[in-house]
């Protein structure tokens, strides 16, 4: 995961050529769990987690359209012209809309549908909620700030709570300024990010697939 602003096209069809081989084409079918080690539980459910997975996937490598175009009609409530319709009353919605959060935040800088995608990102966060994985994404932010008083009066800024806005705010703020130890926090932080929602959202699926 590298800090950076990406732009995105916002189109239905997104070409992956781009991207690594391993997830060229990627479709929430590829990560569901064999069938042989499936329980069939609830299928639909985890048909949508499995777009979450592929999601984030795609978003550590690059692919924002990609994942935007899966998980957008899980978490938002009216018809686009890239992703289709929504798909209403979704278990996933919540994780969906942490995805669609890291989407934009990776948009970072740049202009998108509703201003910049930092401030998008803020959006998303705030429909995301409480979030399980909150507790441990706080403290990665202070393990990862020891030892550079800044970056421990940044961490210390959250209290006993990740506040997904400040996250937000650090961040933009280190795309914008390219503070070298700013931008190391970040990234150290948001690799633990992206890893501990893609576990949640493997394990949610594991149990109704």
């Amino acid at each position: 995961m590298r800090l950076s602003s990406q732009p995105m096209i916002y189109e239905a069809d997104v070409t992956s050529s781009h991207l690594p081989a391993v997830v060229q084409g990627l479709t929430a079918a590829d990560v569901l769990p064999p069938p042989s080690r499936r329980s069939g539980k609830d299928p639909v459910a985890a048909e949508h987690w499995a777009r979450c997975v592929a999601g984030l996937l795609y978003v550590a490598c690059g692919g924002l359209d990609q994942a935007h175009n899966l998980v957008t009609p899980l978490c938002w409530g009216a018809p686009t012209a890239y992703a289709g319709r929504p798909i209403a009353g979704s278990p996933a919605a919540q994780d969906a809309a942490y995805v669609h959060a890291l989407v934009h935040r990776a948009e970072g800088l740049c202009d998108g549908e509703f201003g910049t995608g930092f401030s998008n990102a803020n959006y998303w966060y705030a429909a995301t909620g409480p979030h399980p994985i909150q507790p441990a994404l706080l403290a990665a932010l202070r393990r990862h700030a020891e030892g550079d008083p800044r970056l421990e009066r940044l961490a210390a800024s959250h209290g006993d709570a990740f506040s997904p806005a400040k996250w937000v705010a650090v961040c933009a703020e280190a795309a914008g300024s390219r503070d070298p130890a700013l931008t190391a926090w970040c990234e150290r932080v948001m690799r633990e990010e992206v890893r501990a929602l893609l576990d949640h959202c493997c394990g949610r699926m594991a149990a109704v697939a």
